[in-house]
């Protein structure tokens, strides 16, 4: 089906979950059309486990149906929209969709607020932007890891800055569901929430292939070395049957 919101895009549904379909021609496009439109949208980049979490709990996958953009990364949900013969995902890693995003809007002279991790990882990237994106205007900046008490003051300096583009990273409550929970009130036209790109804007993670993330095997590593390795096994067995039961009826 059409995107509800954003013209000459897709959105299917996995298992009741929403996923777009976003070519990388396009993502330009997109990035001056959110920053131009009023109103704030967000945009979820969407692992195996965040898929999991959405089939799980209510409130998070009423979160991705309201997001402006939800972008498949894992290898898994790919092959699972193989499986049940639905349209071709284009998978994208955070960091490089983030990248096209942000050179978009500084063609475009945008502002730009940092939210989340530590002191040490806002400077580095606050610099790393100034350098690569020398025409993105950074209106502000302030660390994750706070107190309730300090969530005021900080939307409150996210009011007077008005940024185009809110970037989030590690250490704030409720992650993705942190911009959704803050409604319309929240004053800047996009959200994107992404541990995984502050921590390489930071100097704190290696970028991976393009080739290891084209089959699915940049995160291996962290899966064989996680102690919980066995319960993400039973995981993925439910998944699979999951899709089994689903193509099954979808047959009958």
């Amino acid at each position: 089906m059409d995107h509800p919101t954003v013209a000459n895009l897709q959105r299917i549904t996995l298992l009741k979950v929403p996923i777009d379909i976003v070519p990388e021609d396009q993502i330009a496009r997109i990035a001056r059309e959110f920053a131009e439109s009023p109103g704030h949208k967000s945009i979820v980049f969407l692992t195996y486990d965040k898929f999991t979490k959405a089939r799980r709990d209510p409130e998070f996958l009423a979160h991705l149906n309201r997001a402006a953009l939800v972008i498949p990364v894992s290898k898994s949900l790919d092959q699972a929209c193989r499986f049940l013969k639905l349209p071709e995902l284009v998978r994208h890693f955070p960091f490089d969709f983030a990248i096209r995003f942000l050179g978009a809007l500084e063609e475009k002279r945008r502002t730009l607020y940092l939210l989340g991790d530590h002191h040490q990882a806002v400077q580095t990237i606050a610099a790393n932007i100034r350098t690569s994106f020398p025409g993105l205007t950074l209106v502000g900046r302030h660390t994750g890891h706070y107190g309730r008490d300090k969530e005021e003051p900080i939307l409150q300096a996210i009011h007077k800055a008005t940024p185009t583009v809110l970037l989030i990273g590690p250490g704030i409550p409720g992650k993705e569901k942190w911009a959704f929970r803050q409604g319309a009130p929240l004053p800047v036209r996009v959200s994107l929430f992404s541990e995984e790109t502050y921590k390489i804007m930071a100097g704190r993670k290696r970028r991976p292939s393009k080739a290891s993330f084209r089959k699915g095997t940049y995160g291996l590593r962290r899966v064989l070395f996680n102690p919980f390795r066995v319960v993400m096994v039973f995981s993925y067995l439910w998944f699979g049957l999951a899709l089994l039961v689903y193509r099954l009826r979808k047959r009958s």
